[in-house]
């Protein structure tokens, strides 16, 4: 028995062949190598990369073309509720940016005129009546959205209430 371990062990070391020059990395030449800096950390910029994170005003309007298809955060004055499911809301103060529709994808909490929401949603272009209708499985008293028809819209899937009037 003793043979055989003596033979297993013979095995072992047989394979940590130290005799001749080595191969391969050493230890200086992986200290001695060049060291890569890492990516410096993004900027915290609300609007860098594909996410809007602000209040409605003239800024976002005029770039809101850019945030179609993509999900954006903002927040502004409810100035009309047009059904369980839409409200509208106006631009920030001082600004002459159209009225946006907000088309609940998600049931969020209902809502009064006058009171500031905080809104998430995909950026939506070309409001169409029938579409919307169809995708949400709602009915939409369509004299209610004509001046909305072609625009754009959010179509949100969380809000809250940020202040009341």
């Amino acid at each position: 028995m003793a043979a055989g371990i003596v033979a297993v062990a013979g095995l072992g070391l047989a394979g940590c062949n130290t005799e001749g020059p080595e191969e391969g990395t050493d230890v200086e030449d992986v200290s001695e190598g060049e060291v890569l800096e890492s990516s410096p950390a993004p900027d915290n910029n609300p609007t860098a990369g594909d996410t809007f994170i602000g209040n409605y005003d003239q800024d976002f309007y005029d770039e809101s073309e850019t945030y179609a298809g993509q999900e954006v955060t903002l927040s502004a004055e409810v100035t009309e509720t047009l059904s369980t499911d839409t409200f509208v809301i106006a631009g920030a103060s001082g600004t002459a940016v159209d009225p946006l529709l907000i088309v609940e994808e998600q049931e969020i909490p209902p809502l009064d005129d006058g009171q500031v929401v905080q809104v998430t949603g995909t950026v939506a272009q070309d409001f169409d009546i029938a579409a919307t209708e169809d995708e949400l499985g709602i009915d939409l008293e369509d004299e209610l959205y004509a001046d909305y028809e072609g625009e754009p819209y959010l179509m949100a899937t969380r809000g809250e209430i940020l202040e009341q009037e």
